[in-house]
């Protein structure tokens, strides 16, 4: 514990935790190259392959399938199995996976039915890990440190996403896209490093095995019988439906058809707005415990929702970078206040199969928006596809404001 200056002790800060801190270490490395794949697999497509945005919206697609696919049960098996073996395995999966297209790439034998192979493969990789890396963190620290680790967590997030892309397109620039590929095929071996040196404790009060969709029920009746669980989880899907895509996807093809620049020249506003997700994340991380963080989450949403419309109705690239920027503003309070609610608001023995519901409709939906964003963008313009996304998710989200006192009030 610490003491301010007032005299009130303040529990110390989560990355004095040592498991914590190599879990937040091997995130590092394991968020580097999940934000790295989007930006490597789209550049790919349309610059290296000269395809057009509805193929780079399939790729995305097929990137993010598994997540739809595979998180529900990986969230039981998070509650299942010993959590640190699942980490290891799959990241060393995911960097074989990398390590194979770059040796395909070599061999100028990655053709776009490949690519789809691939990215099936990686995206398969990426989600079992994803609930087990979520439910693990209210595991590794005091429950008074509960939002100083995700927002700590967010910024490792955040990092990711301003150099993940922009270290890619470095490597990619000197030594190719097979370069490309091995820097995120190294960067997972990396991070396997710290998951060896992770204690993980135990799971308790574990009931009886039972099939995986009866585990899955567990968690879907806690969120679907908490009111504001609900709503969150709601606004959630609708984000992964439209902003989420918006920016994370078709922002490439609009800074490359709609501002004639090349789609390798995105990783600029993603860095961008990385650092303004960080830099929220760190206010977060100094306030600790916010009241009515139910109220900024929304009002998060209101704000990129916002941002995104704007962003579709950009000409220059430097309007691009300054509301990318933004973007990560509003961005840091989205990821933050939902994280923590969704966990503060969950018993242990739950945590894996709620956070493979997180994932499910934060990663698992979005490639639905993404493929359907990129057919929109290829009957009209990739910016008419953002602004319009972001129209829908704004209207949706300022009636819940309105409408959802208890909601707003959520601590």
């Amino acid at each position: 514990m610490t003491t301010t200056e007032t005299g009130v002790e303040r529990p110390a800060n989560a990355i004095t935790v040592r498991p914590f801190r190599l879990l937040w270490l091997n995130n590092i490395c394991f968020f580097l190259v999940s934000n790295a794949q989007r930006f490597v697999f789209g550049w790919l497509v349309l610059d290296g392959l000269n395809r057009s945005e509805s193929d780079q919206g399939v790729v995305v697609f097929t990137l993010g399938l598994p997540s739809a696919l595979l998180v529900l049960q990986a969230g039981v098996w998070a509650d299942r199995w010993d959590r640190r073996s699942m980490l290891i395995w799959t990241q060393v999966a995911g960097g074989a996976v990398m390590a194979v297209a770059a040796l395909l790439i070599r061999a100028d034998a990655l053709s776009f039915n490949w690519v789809i192979v691939v990215t099936l493969f990686a995206g398969a990789a990426s989600a079992i890990g994803q609930p087990v890396r979520s439910a693990l963190i209210p595991a590794l620290v005091h429950k008074d440190q509960l939002f100083s680790a995700i927002a700590i967590n967010a910024i490792a997030m955040t990092l990711s996403l301003i150099l993940g892309p922009v270290l890619a397109k470095v490597v990619g620039d000197q030594w190719g896209f097979d370069g490309a590929f091995w820097f995120q095929a190294g960067l997972m071996f990396a991070g396997v490093l710290f998951l060896l040196r992770l204690d993980v404790p135990p799971h308790a009060d574990l009931a009886p095995k039972r099939s995986v969709l009866a585990e899955t029920k567990d968690g879907l009746r806690h969120v679907v019988g908490d009111d504001n669980l609900r709503v969150l989880f709601g606004l959630l899907v609708v984000a992964s439906l439209t902003v989420n895509p918006a920016i994370m996807v078709t922002l490439q093809a609009h800074v490359k058809d709609g501002l004639g620049r090349t789609a390798g020249e995105a990783a600029a506003p993603f860095a961008l707005m990385g650092l303004g997700i960080a830099i929220s994340s760190f206010v977060v991380m100094r306030k600790g415990n916010m009241k009515h963080k139910g109220a900024a989450f929304q009002r998060a949403l209101i704000c990129g929702s916002t941002i995104t419309i704007l962003t579709g109705r950009t000409t220059e690239m430097w309007q691009v970078l300054v509301l990318s920027f933004a973007m990560g503003l509003a961005g840091g309070f989205y990821i933050n206040m939902n994280q923590g609610l969704i966990q503060a608001n969950t018993p242990q023995p739950l945590m894996g199969r709620v956070m493979g519901l997180y994932a499910l409709t934060s990663f698992g939906i979005m490639p639905f928006g993404a493929l359907l964003l990129g057919v929109v963008a290829f009957w009209t313009s990739p910016g008419a596809a953002i602004s319009g996304a972001a129209a829908v998710c704004l209207a949706v989200v300022v009636t819940t404001y309105v409408r959802q006192r208890e909601l707003r009030e959520l601590a």
